[in-house]
Order: C-alpha cells, then sequence, then structure tokens
C-alpha cells in the first residue's frame, strides 16, 4: 500500500505542478491582455479629444475647447480628465495605482498644452482577485477529482496487487504453498502473480520429491546400519555360545539332581534357587543381545531425532560386557578407563553403541591373542575439522586402541568407504566402519585414527558436549 500512496502523491504533486504553470500563464496573459486593451483604449480617446479639441480651439477659442473635457471624467474617480498648460513631460512616472497618459494639443501648428489622461488601477486589481479565485476553485477540483482518480487506480491496479504478492511471500518463507492468488490483470503485476504461482506449483512438487527421497535414504540408512548390526551379533554369537553354555551346563545338573530325588528339603530349594539365578543370566545375555540386534528406527539429524543425555562412561562399560564373551574366547582383556566427572552428552545411545561395537570388535579381530584392548573416555579440548567449522571447543573422547597387526598406509584412507573390506568373503561385509562414521558426523562429531603396523592402532571419536554444536 506504501507503493501506491507514493504513485497517489507523486500524481498529484505532478497534477499541482502542471494546474499551477497553467493558472501561471493563464493570470500573465490576461495582465497582459488588460494592459494591452487599456492601452488602446487610451489612445483611442487621446486621438479623439485631441482632433475635437484642435478644432474648437481654432474656431471657437480656448474656453470652447475646454469645456469638451467636462463630462468626460467619471464621477467616482476611476478614470480623469484634465488639461495642463505647457509641454508634456518626456517620461511618464509609472504608478501602481493608475495608468495615465499625456496628450499634446495643437493649434495651427503649435502646442498650447496637453490633456491627462488618468484610469485607476482598481478594476484590473479586481479582475486580477476574480481571476486568482476562479483558476484555484478550477485547479482544485481538477486535484480533487484527479487525486479520487489516482485512488482508486492506485489501489486497485497496484496496492491491492501488490498486499497479495507481498503476503503471497511471507506464507512462501512460512513453507505455506496452498493457494493461488489468480490475478485477472494483463499487466506486469499479473504477470509476476502468474509467476508466483507457478513457482509455488514446481515448490510444491519438489519438496514432495524430496520427502519421498528422503524418507527412502532413511530407510536405506536404517537397512545399512541394521545389516551392519546383524553382522555384529554374527561375531559376538560364538563367543556368546560359550558364555550361555556354562549356566546351562550348572542348571542342568542341579535340575537332574532334584528330579532324581538325591536331593530334598533345603538343599533342594537351593538347587532351585541356582537354577533360576543361572537361567535369569542366560536371558539377560540374550536379551542384551537381542536388544542390540532389533535396535531403535533410525531419524534423519536435526530437529525430532531421539538424543537425551547420558552416562557414556556407564554405556561403554555395558558395551564391553557384551564383547567380552568374544574377548575371553580370543584370550583378551578388555581394559576401560574412564575419568570422573564427565558431561553426558546429548546422543542417540544406540546408535553410539553401535558405533562402540564395531569398533571394540575390530580390535578383537585385529589383535594377538593375550594381548588387550583398551578403551579410554576423557574430556579435551581440540579443534573440530574444517568441514565441521573449524572452531576450538570441549569434546567428549572415546577411544578404542589395540595391539594388534594395524593398518597399512595405502589402506588407511579408504577404510571409511562403504563395503570395503580386507576380510575374507564372509568374514565381513565392509559396512561397520562406514556406518559408524556417518552415526557420528550425524551427531556433529568425527573419528580420528591412527595406526602404526605391527604395533597396533587407535580410534577416536570426539561428540561435541553441548547441544548447540
Amino acid at each position: 500500500m506504501r507503493l501506491a500512496r507514493k504513485l497517489i502523491l507523486a500524481t498529484l504533486a505532478g497534477m499541482a505542478l502542471v494546474l499551477a504553470a497553467s493558472a501561471y500563464f493563464r493570470i500573465t496573459r490576461e495582465l497582459e491582455l488588460f494592459e494591452r486593451d487599456m492601452i488602446m483604449d487610451h489612445a483611442v480617446l487621446a486621438r479623439t479629444l485631441a482632433n475635437a479639441m484642435s478644432r474648437v480651439w481654432a474656431d471657437n477659442g480656448r474656453d470652447e475647447a475646454l469645456n469638451l473635457l467636462e463630462g468626460v471624467s467619471t464621477p467616482d474617480g476611476r478614470f480623469r480628465v484634465r488639461w495642463v498648460d505647457g509641454e508634456p513631460p518626456a517620461a511618464q512616472a509609472l504608478s501602481r495605482e493608475r495608468h495615465d497618459t499625456d496628450v499634446p494639443i495643437h493649434v495651427h501648428g503649435q502646442a498650447v498644452g496637453f490633456v491627462e489622461l488618468s484610469e485607476s488601477r482598481a478594476y484590473e486589481r479586481a479582475y486580477i482577485r476574480d481571476t486568482l479565485i476562479r483558476v484555484a476553485w478550477a485547479t482544485l477540483a481538477a486535484a480533487v477529482v484527479a487525486a479520487l482518480l489516482a485512488a482508486l487506480l492506485g489501489l486497485t491496479m497496484v496496492g491491492r496487487p501488490l498486499a497479495k504478492l507481498a503476503q503471497k511471500a511471507r506464507n512462501i518463507g512460512a513453507g505455506d504453498l496452498s493457494g493461488r492468488l489468480n490475478l485477472r490483470q494483463r499487466d506486469e503485476i499479473g504477470e509476476l502473480a502468474r509467476e508466483f504461482d507457478g513457482m509455488c506449483d514446481r515448490l510444491a512438487q519438489a519438496r514432495s520429491s524430496l520427502a519421498g527421497e528422503t524418507e527412502a535414504r532413511v530407510r536405506a540408512i536404517e537397512q545399512l546400519r541394521h545389516a551392519d548390526r546383524l553382522a555384529t551379533v554374527g561375531k559376538l554369537a560364538s563367543g556368546i555360545a560359550h558364555e550361555v553354555g556354562t549356566p546351562l551346563g550348572v542348571a542342568l545338573v542341579r535340575a537332574n539332581m532334584i528330579s532324581s530325588g538325591r536331593v530334598d528339603g533345603e538343599e533342594a530349594r537351593e538347587g532351585a534357587r541356582i537354577i533360576g539365578e543361572q537361567v535369569e543370566r542366560i536371558a539377560r545375555i540374550i536379551r542384551q543381545l537381542l536388544d542390540f540386534a532389533r535396535g531403535r528406527s533410525v531419524r534423519p539429524p536435526g530437529e525430532g531425532t531421539r538424543r537425551e543425555p547420558v552416562d557414556v562412561a556407564g554405556l561403554v562399560e555395558k558395551t564391553l560386557s557384551l564383547v567380552q564373551p568374544l574377548a575371553d574366547k580370543r584370550q583378551l582383556a578388555l581394559d576401560l578407563h574412564a575419568a570422573s566427572d564427565l558431561p553426558k552428552p546429548l546422543i542417540d545411545e544406540g546408535q553410539i553403541q553401535q558405533v562402540l561395537l564395531n569398533l571394540v570388535v575390530n580390535s578383537i579381530h585385529a589383535s594377538d591373542r593375550s594381548g588387550k584392548v583398551m578403551v579410554d573416555v576423557s574430556l579435551v579440548t581440540t579443534t573440530a575439522p574444517a568441514d565441521l567449522g573449524g572452531a576450538k571447543a570441549e569434546y567428549l573422547c572415546l577411544s578404542v586402541a589395540d595391539q594388534g597387526v594395524g593398518i597399512p598406509p595405502e589402506i588407511l584412507p579408504r577404510i571409511f568407504e562403504p563395503f570395503f573390506t580386507t576380510k575374507s568373503v564372509g568374514e565381513g561385509t565392509g559396512l561397520g566402519l562406514s556406518v559408524a562414521y556417518g552415526i557420528v558426523r550425524e551427531h556433529g562429531g568425527w573419528i580420528d585414527v591412527k595406526s602404526t603396523a605391527a604395533e597396533g592402532s587407535r580410534f577416536s571419536i570426539y561428540l561435541p558436549v553441548n547441544s548447540a554444536a
């Protein structure tokens, strides 16, 4: 609407300027015509008086000639005629009150005096005043009509369409692509409105296509992570089989003793209690494995992602208990060192557990027998990579180190590529490190790798401490 007001004011200013110029030139022309008519009237009257007085003076004398001047002057003094002896002045002084004209009288070729004609300019001023009033009213009427027309056309053709365009732009900025402008104008504003409608249609199609692609991407990520999770479960199965076999054997012996009647009373109750403990232990192991195998649905990073403050040291301890049977089978020690008073970052517990399991299982497989896998949890201040902003901040660092064979330098740059693996067919999918890398990046962190041949490797996970990061 501001543009419409500006157009209206500009139109009014232009009209006022044109009308003022027209009035000025009109009044100037009227004044020139009025002055010209007065001069012509004086000239005609002067010639008439001069001829008449000259003839009467020559025939009847001076007194008769002067009698001709009586009755020429008006009673109100607007027009006055008087006789003056002598020569007329060489130049007449201009007066704003009256218009004077000197008429010399000649008798027999000699100047005997002159007649002074004087007319008041009051009539001229009254005429100018009336003309100014008429022009002012005409200008005001034209300005009012122009203002009404400009307001009507400005609001109808400019103000309201632009207001609709501005509201549509605000709706698009807020994500609302519904509704159409449908302006019937066949000018530039109407063309712009039609382009707005077309843009909304194209944006709606792009949004629908993007939503479908995002959903497909999320499903693909979930499938990849679930496949990696199941592969990790397969690796853990052999160690867990041994872990489950021991309590099963104890429970079976106790059950046989009770069923054969070799024990009774308090000893039988004690045997039943031991059987219950062993079954509960088996159930707990299987439940941990199933919980990890099932996992939770993956959501895209950003608003709505399921993240909550997590005690990372406790999560690491629980994860190591899950892989303990696999480490025992290979006669490896799991060494955990966690600093005290660590902050609780906002993370998805299941996803970070999957990352830890991938790294710890890989370290177990890469280690020689009778070695150990070291897990360290600490708070560090470091600089993020350039693609994460390169800012220096506090990060929670989870490092997994082994004493294995290490990673060859030519392979190290490719270890996070999907489906890249150095293991034999059937022993690995090549998804573990790729999935782990993606999860950590979604959490705003990164994974750093250091490896030395024949000495082992260290994978360090950096997770941002504050939620803003």
